[in-house]
């Protein structure tokens, strides 16, 4: 009986000794924070906006609204909270940014209504894979917040996708923070990792510390900024790209504008990366394969003119200049046969093809020999 006692002091007394749980105040957290602009914003040529992919009438800066959105996971299912959105809006020489975050789920149907009334001033959002991630997800939650019916479709001007066509050759990742040190000359100090920003939320909603959400706030402010000066830089290049220097941007650009149609400033750019760097430096280096492939692009486009003497030509710079040998030898082997009608040159081409391994299947680099000798002793006789 004593000891029961004992253990229920105990009990009680350790229960009095725990601290209590830190409580964490409810309501929307909203910030609203000015950053400087660039005033190129206010100029950004009609070409480079275009070749970026904007498809709307004129463009005009001032109804674009920059928005990033910090979430609970990368997926799009219905668990999938978007917990911060952060939007952005140019206001004379600056960025205004307001963020609006959720300390409590109930809290999400105020964060949608302040949304919902932000994006009833502009026409367009400008995103960061936001066509395919960010405003699909906000559709969703507009949807189980019973706010469907408030929900906008707006052109979206998406960057990821021209940032990976300019830059991913000479990146390889294109992930924000990497454009903003490479591209932009603008690397982040003590940036929270967006991996590492879900988790982090958790750990508030745990523990209601409210300095947790310090780093999220700050990284998803920097996301905005970024995106103004991203479309900057990105319509810079898509407007003038004889201005870029570096060998893999002009491929790449020259790669973009081949897909939209415009081949005579993709042949230039082509035909700029695929001149040989000097020897012995580390842009002949790592430049010798982007040749290549740029003047295997200028064949191509020859091929699709037919200007069969021009694809003559640019191959045979391929072979003097060591560029895909392989691959120009059973070119001028297959434009030979069935293009200029001389098997002799044909099947030269076709047994210089075989000192490269791997530019055609064996078996049928040696099937096009054996035809190209056929035809011409069917022809001897």
């Amino acid at each position: 009986m004593a000891s029961g006692l004992r253990a229920k002091l105990n009990r009680m007394k350790t229960a009095e000794s725990a601290p209590a749980p830190r409580r964490r105040g409810g309501g929307l957290l909203c910030r609203v924070s000015r950053v400087p602009l660039d005033a190129a914003i206010y100029d950004l040529p009609s070409a480079g906006l275009r070749r970026i992919g904007w498809t709307g009438p004129r463009f005009d800066i001032r109804r674009c609204l920059f928005l990033d959105t910090e979430t609970t996971g990368l997926s799009h299912g219905a668990g999938t909270v978007a917990f911060l959105v952060g939007v952005g809006y140019v206001d004379g020489p600056e960025l205004v940014i307001e963020q609006y975050l959720m300390r409590e789920y109930a809290d999400e149907p105020e964060l949608i209504d302040r949304l919902s009334g932000c994006m009833e001033g502009f026409d367009c959002v400008c995103t960061f894979n936001g066509k395919t991630f960010d405003m699909p997800l906000l559709e969703t939650r507009f949807t189980m917040c019973r706010m469907r019916d408030r929900w906008r479709e707006m052109e979206n001007l998406d960057l990821i996708t021209p940032a990976r066509r300019a830059w991913k050759l000479r990146l390889g990742s294109c992930r924000l923070p990497n454009l903003e040190a490479e591209i932009l000359g603008m690397p982040r100090e003590d940036d929270l990792p967006g991996s590492e920003v879900p988790a982090r939320y958790f750990e508030f909603m745990k523990t209601g510390d409210e300095a947790l959400l310090t780093d999220i706030i700050d990284h998803n402010r920097q996301d905005i900024a970024t995106l103004s000066t991203l479309l900057i830089k990105l319509c810079e290049i898509n407007d003038r790209p004889d201005r870029l220097t570096d060998q893999r941007d002009q491929f790449s650009l020259g790669r973009s504008l081949e897909r939209q149609g415009e081949l005579k400033v993709a042949r230039e750019l082509y035909r700029v990366s695929a001149i040989p760097r000097p020897a012995g430096t580390l842009a002949a280096l790592t430049g010798e394969r982007v040749a290549g492939m740029a003047n295997w692009r200028i064949y191509l486009l020859c091929r699709k003119s037919r200007d069969w003497e021009g694809a003559r030509d640019v191959l045979e710079q391929m072979l003097n200049r060591r560029q895909m040998p392989g691959e120009a030898c059973v070119a001028l082997s297959k434009l030979y046969e069935h293009r200029f009608g001389d098997e002799k040159m044909a099947l030269q081409y076709a047994l210089k093809a075989k000192d490269y391994p791997d530019c055609e299947p064996p078996e049928q680099l040696e099937k096009r020999v054996m035809r190209l000798k056929r035809k011409m002793s069917e022809g001897d006789m």
